[in-house]
């Protein structure tokens, strides 16, 4: 039977007994109404651990380890580089991304970027996180940057194994690019709703980014990123040797 999962603070797990944050010490009493004794997977976005809940009441709500600590590893690790989409569109891009097994995602300012969030939107990008790491079941939760220009994300970045940049100037299709190539660590460049610009690919070029397309079709923003994560993961994870 699977287990409810449940969000603890980091250093939270490093306790044999703790007591939850009222945010999830709500959900446990009123959403749930969970009794001492029930059996729960506990997480911090970086690892997870079983724990028994021993006192539920007015006074909070507080648990045992039961079961050792796990870290939580992903086979292949894929950043998502997201130029700002208008709206609520980003919130779907990190639920999303999540579930589909994103390691880290950078909001970044292009050429054709029109909205720049403050802090309190970058609060509920994590949050956002946090709950479909916990629906999908996760033991870690990919890391949300704060917004920054293209050039400051790519050097954030880092090295990365491969680098690919879905672009509609582009004819050669990713497969090409991705197919029977190893990797561990990937990321993608994705621009907002008006796309690149070839400034913006100039400088994913000079930071090992390849132009690649996603096929004949031109796809959302928000829609963009996810199909090509998943065109990673599958190379890299489920295809079948020869």
């Amino acid at each position: 039977m699977t287990r409810r999962r449940f969000y603890a603070a980091p250093q939270v797990l490093d306790q044999e007994s703790f007591l939850f944050a009222p945010r999830e010490a709500h959900h446990i009493t009123r959403v749930l109404r969970l009794r001492p004794g029930t059996r729960l997977v506990v997480f911090d976005g970086l690892r997870e651990a079983e724990v028994e809940l021993t006192e539920v009441g007015p006074s909070g709500v507080t648990a045992r380890r039961t079961g050792p600590l796990m870290i939580s590893r992903r086979p292949v690790e894929i950043a998502l580089i997201q130029g700002i989409p208008r709206g609520a569109k980003m919130d779907l891009v990190v639920r999303m991304g999540t579930e589909i097994g994103l390691s880290a995602i950078h909001p970044v300012l292009t050429d054709r970027t029109v909205v720049e969030p403050g802090a309190a939107r970058v609060d509920r990008w994590r949050q956002v996180a946090l709950e479909a790491a916990r629906q999908c079941g996760r033991g870690d939760s990919p890391e949300i940057y704060a917004p920054a220009r293209l050039e400051e994300a790519l050097a954030v970045l880092g090295p990365v194994d491969l680098f690919v940049v879905p672009w509609e100037n582009e004819a050669r299709p990713i497969g090409e690019v991705v197919a029977a190539r190893p990797f561990l660590t990937a990321a993608i460049l994705i621009g907002p709703e008006g796309g690149l610009t070839e400034g913006d690919v100039a400088a994913a070029r000079a930071a090992g980014g390849q132009p690649v397309s996603l096929g004949a079709l031109v796809l959302r923003t928000e829609t963009a990123g996810l199909v090509a994560t998943a065109m990673l993961l599958y190379e890299r994870l489920l295809r079948p040797e020869a």
